[in-house]
């Protein structure tokens, strides 16, 4: 791979084993040490900033045709999920949503198209989501090893990502914030706990219909906001 860059081009939570490795794999909510001649190997845990980390590092290394996903799914987020359908389903056009994904907030907003489609092109995906013995994760890389079909012959995209973030607005409270009003719950800024105490105050930087739902998961309870 050339040096005229640095690789990965975007920090995160991973670690770097063979640049010229032709497999990449996630492991999602968990770090899971798999034994196997890898690209790099890292965890992702949010269904839009994480996931716009992976397609920006992956297609600006064009040596990696295989992208293993693995590991626990993330409750609330389903980053595994909604990982697979970017991959199956691409992302609407018009939205910016990751079609078909389950995740509160699967919106891939600070990466061009291009990279979405590349990334679709680019690699063949492994499905092992839920999947967390790091024997069978190498097992599955090494079976895809001998089936590289060399560098993608476009070469790589090297793009600057800079998340869009609004400016800071600073708010002084004196009472609890309107949370959940369906569940009577109110947030305190002063211990930032959450009540079943009436709410005082309510407050909003972008009003919007807010659904939020409650989901029991396997590792927990979470409650799920989506914006309608």
């Amino acid at each position: 791979m050339s040096e005229e860059r640095r690789w990965p081009p975007i920090p995160g939570d991973f670690e770097v084993r063979d640049p010229n490795a032709c497999i990449a794999v996630c492991t999602t909510g968990k770090k899971i040490a798999v034994d196997a001649e890898y690209a790099i190997i890292g965890t992702c845990k949010t269904e839009n900033i994480g996931i716009e980390r992976i397609l920006v590092n992956v297609v600006s290394n064009p040596n990696i045709r295989f992208f293993v996903l693995a590991g626990p799914e993330v409750p609330g987020h389903h980053t595994g999920q909604s990982l697979r359908c970017l991959y199956t389903n691409g992302v609407d056009e018009k939205t910016r949503k990751i079609v078909d994904a389950p995740g509160a907030i699967p919106y891939i907003e600070n990466v061009p198209f291009e990279v979405i489609e590349r990334f679709r092109k680019q690699v063949q995906l492994i499905d092992l989501l839920r999947v967390q013995d790091p024997e069978t994760i190498a097992a599955a890389v090494r079976e895809a090893l001998p089936k590289n079909p060399g560098p993608y012959p476009d070469g790589p995209i090297w793009i600057d990502m800079k998340a869009k973030s609004a400016s800071p607005q600073r708010i002084g409270l004196t009472s609890s914030v309107n949370v959940l009003p369906e569940f009577g719950l109110g947030l305190d800024p002063v211990t930032s706990l959450l009540s079943g105490e009436e709410p005082k105050a309510m407050i909003s930087t972008h009003p919007s219909q807010i659904v939020a739902e409650v989901r029991t998961e396997h590792d927990g309870t979470v409650i799920v906001c989506k914006e309608m």
